[in-house]
């Protein structure tokens, strides 16, 4: 039976599915997939929208003889006469209809930011044409540079998008499965408010950073074509975005320090914002 012409409903999902993470995300997973697939998920340690999208066949983890598998292969799979054993075609398509909604829901958050990105682009229209009248005044080159410029200008914005989109859900994956540890009462951390991302390109080289509300930025590395932020990096956005919100006249002492070395944890910094936060009454 053909699923091609099948109608995704996107609205089925909650409407910040794309940020959730652990407990919520198998929540979700349990509801539209089943509570067999989504502790097939879980054993794997495939603990989010992104993770589950990137995994290229969650079922294949079923070929090894393992004890901490084996109740979930009798939900999930026929066990034959000689022992091997058959996955049910009803839980592969569960599982393949909930990676085409998600997918769905991916895409349509996509096109929001493009939207989002071309409304601001144009809002800032009188500025961005200067160049191009300047450009113009050469009407033997125009032609050719406009084009290049148009194709260079089309492929940084579908980068710059990406990387956005990603780390903006990376960010609030982290900050939903730490918040606890970091001590923090607000449920998630809001762009523009407690941070700013900023991804600069110039067709060839990319660089990108986060700044928090105090207006410190950490620099992001790149690997294999995409931007990440380590663990200490989300500690002190998280740590003084919250902080910077809660209360402006705070001061986080050695935030030098703490950018720059590495061995510094998450309750250290904890403990110093803590330590003021009890001077200042």
């Amino acid at each position: 039976m053909s699923s091609q012409n099948l109608i995704l409903d996107t609205s089925i999902l909650p409407t910040d599915i794309l940020s959730f993470s652990d407990d919520h995300f198998y929540r979700v997973v349990e509801k539209i997939a089943g509570s067999a697939e989504a502790k097939l998920l879980e054993v794997q340690g495939i603990r989010s929208v992104y993770s589950f999208l990137h995994t290229e066949d969650v079922f294949s983890i079923l070929s090894l003889s393992c004890s901490a598998l084996r109740d979930i292969k009798r939900q999930i799979c026929f066990e034959a006469d000689d022992l091997s054993y058959m996955i049910k075609p009803g839980c592969r398509g569960s599982i393949r209809y909930l990676y085409k909604l998600l997918h769905q829901k991916h895409e349509e958050h996509q096109k929001n930011i493009t939207l989002k990105f071309k409304r601001n682009k144009q809002s800032n229209s009188p500025e961005n044409s200067q160049p191009i009248h300047d450009l113009s005044q050469d009407s033997s080159q125009a032609g050719s540079i406009s084009s290049h410029q148009q194709l260079l200008t089309t492929a940084d914005s579908i980068n710059k998008l990406n990387h956005y989109s990603s780390m903006i859900s990376m960010l609030s994956e982290w900050f939903d499965k730490y918040c606890q540890t970091i001590n923090v009462s607000v449920g998630a951390l809001t762009e523009n408010e407690d941070f700013q991302l900023f991804i600069v390109s110039n067709g060839t080289d990319e660089e990108a950073s986060i700044s928090c509300s105090c207006g410190i930025k950490v620099q992001l590395t790149k690997n294999h074509q995409t931007f990440s932020l380590n663990d200490e990096g989300f500690q002190y956005i998280s740590m003084t975005a919250i902080t910077q919100s809660s209360d402006s006249s705070i001061v986080i002492g050695n935030t030098a320090d703490t950018i720059q070395s590495s061995k510094r944890s998450i309750g250290v910094h904890n403990k110093g914002v803590q330590k003021k936060q009890r001077t200042k009454r």
